[in-house]
Parts: structure tokens; sequence; C-alpha cells
């Protein structure tokens, strides 16, 4: 899915080197001109991040 629809409670899947599975959930999606900051729950906590506006994340389903 592309950076531009995601929306809060959408879950992003990212695989490990180990194959391994983590799941972070949306919390906020903010437009930054070119670029996205998408705002994240992790295990650690909130965590934002910035992403160019064509990128592509995997969601779960």
């Amino acid at each position: 899915m592309r950076i531009n629809q995601l929306e809060p409670g959408h879950s992003i899947l990212e695989t490990t080197d180990k194959g391994e599975e983590i799941r972070f959930e949306v919390i906020t999606v903010r437009s930054l001109g070119r670029r996205y900051e998408v705002t994240l729950r992790t295990a650690m906590g909130l965590e934002s991040v910035i992403y160019p506006a064509n990128a592509y994340v995997q969601i779960a389903a």
C-alpha cells in the first residue's frame, strides 16, 4: 500500500532477516509536502518515521 493511503488503525508488517514478522500499528499519518510522517506503536512505545510520498509498505490483512 502507498504511504499516502495509510490510515490510523492499519498494521504494517516488516519481515526480519530471520524471517520473523513484526507488526506496527499506525497511529497518525501527516503530510509534509513530498513526504509523510507516520507515527507507529511499537513494542518500545510510539515512534515516528518519515517516508517519501511514493513509498510502499506491506500491511496486514
